[in-house]
């Protein structure tokens, strides 16, 4: 007869294998899948993945996907590549999509610069003779 912690370690060992085998069976089915998505897939790295926290599984590839954007309304497609930029490299949530085409958000990020250029010529512009007159007195 085995002592409960023979038994306890035979156990553990068996769940062990057992893990190892789906394991290898469900990377042998994503290979496949990926190979056949090839031109469109990236594989993810988990490792750069892991300032999302959450309990939920990270992609183990990304592929390019079709979107509408949301100013112009034109179909856009957000690329397996730039996915892998988006959440590796700059850190973006997880939970995050492209929202708008290339042509937008050049055009938004135009206007960002220009309001800033703006914002900075008020602030070093040359104050109005009268504006001390006009201040509240504290």
């Amino acid at each position: 007869m085995k002592s409960g912690r023979q038994r306890r370690i035979e156990i553990k060992n068996k769940r062990a294998e057992r893990a190892a085998i789906l394991k290898s069976e469900l990377e042998g089915k994503r290979y496949l899948e990926a190979k056949a998505l090839s031109n469109t897939v990236v594989k993810a790295n988990h490792n750069e993945l892991l300032h999302n926290n959450t309990y939920g599984r990270f992609p183990d590839y990304y592929y390019d996907v079709v979107f509408n954007c949301v100013e112009c309304g034109a179909a856009a497609l957000w690329t397996a590549k730039a996915q892998k930029w988006w959440y590796e490299i700059a850190k973006g949530s997880i939970w995050s999509t492209a929202s708008r085409c290339p042509a937008c958000r050049k055009k938004r990020r135009e206007e960002k610069e220009a309001q800033k250029r703006h914002m900075d010529d008020m602030a070093n512009k040359r104050p109005h003779p009268n504006e001390a007159f006009f201040r509240r007195k504290q």
